[in-house]
């Protein structure tokens, strides 16, 4: 391809790397979130109402085509054993009665955080870490979280038991830790994302963090959806005195990155001259102007968001959500400070909603539908309404998106790669030498399917991609989808076998090295090699090598990790759920798990839940 190409091509997956890791971060546990974003602790500002001022906000050429490298979570520090980590029975003790009907969420809260340092005082550290790293102790939907202060190693935890005896996500300098160590005798206070338990969805938490004898006691509950707006507002306030304390560069480079992004929350950051400087979700935004983004409504948002003053004002606008990049109602507190916008939003999903047409559609018959209703958009609304919305990330529905050319063969519709427009689509050929833009201008009225390679949407690795293109009006319109085995799990058991053959054959050093490199990866399909809970061998997230996979959760709270170590000889199917953020396309993980030798050897596939 295009040595231009190329280069984007780097650009999105880097945007796809870190949509992944926004879904590997996601919290699994009731606990405080531990990949909260680290900010100064938040500062306490008035939420005022949001304005209904039309809805803004970045929805440019961006594309979700995507996935690559999670954020890395190191894997778990050796830290003094704190006390005993197992978790018997819970000493008999009775628990503190409280009356909660008369009480407030935050009172509940406190009283089970008291309760706990009554405990403490009662019968000691060990009887106290045992007791809260039972889940017998939790009530509802708290849970207590007990941690050493200064180090802040957790010494008790009811969920997720192997952190215990760790501070790889409470230390000091982790998002989670940089809100402990702001703990006092009288408790602080701050918010996180974090799985519902009941729903799976992403909401705001509330928690509570008491520094006692030099430990920390935190509890949280989910906090009200009114809260929504204070927290985006204390998000913004956050970046603003990261800032300050920090400076520009490291304020960029964090809010850069998959670390910053907290559940549905993230920061764009732009400069005085409008021009983005941070992303962390479309990062080929930056160098952007903001008010060249129109929504796929039409809507300026982004000459809204460029009125931001030090006050700040609200904008409301549709954009896609981090989580299922589905587009959706957006509010974004936008605030000027030093001469920069600092922005973030939460959003408004409609539970009325239906599922995509696209999900569980045939991918043939719905490319043709695809590409009909964009000539039936030009035909009803005209040149201009038609490239606004297709060349905006609202136009994405899973792996399908558009892309045109004019009668001269230039491109005038790409939002995956928006660098080719006013490029001509004939200099395109694929890395296997295969003049593929030629064959598309070579599209008629007639209609045209081609068959050639395209980074994967899962993986970025090339995989066979099938388009349908027609000519129409003197414009090419033209989408695809990426063909996949007629049999996806036959396909991924084949691949497994295959793997287990090579490891007989040429010994583990040399089976590791191979699935460790990019040689490895078929389309979407990749291996994954565990010794016990440990991770040896992943081409696709390689931070994840040397890490205890029991500490990884989906998005949705399930830790693969707990029910790969049930693999027998015989193989045995995990399916859970898995929004997958760089496309919206798939929303289940099917992975198939063989243990061999001591070895397990896993691989799998996206589709339809």
């Amino acid at each position: 391809m295009l040595d231009s190409l190329r280069i984007d091509l780097k650009a999105i997956g880097a945007c796809f790397a870190i949509a992944s890791v926004i879904l590997l971060a996601a919290a699994c546990t009731s606990d405080p979130d531990p990949t909260a974003t680290p900010r100064p602790a938040p500062t306490t500002v008035p939420a005022p109402e949001p304005t209904a001022t039309p809805e803004p906000e970045p929805t440019a050429t961006p594309e979700p085509e995507p996935t690559a490298t999670p954020e890395p979570e190191p894997t778990a520090l050796s830290q003094p054993e704190p006390t005993a980590t197992t978790a018997p029975e819970p000493a008999p003790t009775a628990k503190p009665e409280t009356d909660v009907s008369d009480l407030t969420d935050e009172e509940i809260t406190r009283a089970y955080v008291e309760a706990a340092i009554q405990r403490y005082e009662d019968e000691g550290l060990d009887a106290t870490v045992r007791y809260y790293s039972n889940p017998a102790s939790i009530e509802g939907e708290r849970t207590m979280m007990i941690l050493r202060e200064g180090d802040q190693v957790i010494l008790a935890t009811p969920r997720v038991q192997i952190l215990i005896g760790t501070n790889t996500r409470s230390g000091p300098q982790t998002p989670l830790g940089r809100h402990l160590a702001g703990s006092t005798a009288d408790g602080h206070w701050f918010e996180t994302q974090t799985v519902d338990q009941q729903t799976g969805k992403q909401v705001p938490r509330a928690n509570l963090a008491v520094l006692h004898d030099g430990l920390i006691f935190v509890s949280g509950h989910v906090a009200l959806a009114e809260n929504l707006a204070a927290f985006t507002q204390s998000y913004v306030q956050n970046a603003i005195d990261f800032y300050d304390q920090e400076g520009l560069d490291a304020t960029i480079a964090f809010y850069d990155s998959a670390e910053s992004v907290d559940g549905q929350f993230y920061l764009f950051l732009i400069d005085e001259d409008d021009i983005y400087l941070a992303h962390p979700i479309f990062p080929h935004l930056k160098g952007t102007d903001i008010k060249d983004v129109v929504g796929s409504n039409g809507y300026e948002l982004g000459k809204e968001i460029a009125k931001a003053t030090e006050e700040g004002h609200w904008v409301e606008y549709l954009w896609p959500n981090p989580v299922n990049l589905q587009e959706e109602p957006k509010t974004a507190w936008v605030k000027r400070h030093d001469g920069l916008i600092f922005a973030s939003g939460h959003y408004t999903r409609d539970e009325n909603v239906e599922e995509p047409e696209w999900k569980g559609a045939d991918p043939e018959e719905y490319t043709i539908k695809f590409v009909e209703d964009a000539v039936a958009r030009y035909e009803s609304e005209g040149l201009d309404a038609m490239l606004n919305y297709y060349n905006s990330v609202a136009s994405f529905q899973g792996q399908w998106y558009l892309f045109a050319t004019d009668e001269d063969d230039i491109y005038i519709v790409h939002p995956l790669l928006p660098h080719l427009k006013g490029t001509d689509i004939k200099n395109v050929v694929g890395s296997d030498g295969y003049e593929l833009g030629q064959e598309f201008a070579k599209v008629a009225d007639e209609p045209t399917w081609i068959e050639y390679l395209w980074p994967h949407p899962v993986t970025l690795r090339e995989a066979p991609k099938v388009a349908y293109a027609v000519r129409h009006d003197g414009i090419m319109f033209a989408s695809g989808y990426y063909s996949v085995p007629d049999d996806p799990g036959a396909y991924t058991e084949a691949y497994v076998q295959e793997a287990i053959e090579r490891y007989k054959r040429d010994g583990l050093e040399a089976t590791v090295e191979y699935y460790n490199s990019e040689e490895s990866i078929d389309g979407q399909w990749y291996l994954t090699v565990y010794d016990g809970n440990i991770v040896l061998t992943n081409p696709i997230f390689p931070q994840l090598v040397g890490r205890d996979i029991t500490t990884v959760p989906s998005p949705t709270g399930s830790v693969f990790g707990d029910r790969a170590s049930k693999a027998t000889a015989e193989g045995l199917w995990i399916r859970f759920p898995w929004p997958n953020s760089q496309t919206s396309e798939d929303d289940q993980r099917n992975m198939w798990a063989v243990l061999y030798d001591g070895l397990i050897f896993t691989s799998g596939y996206f589709s339809a839940q």
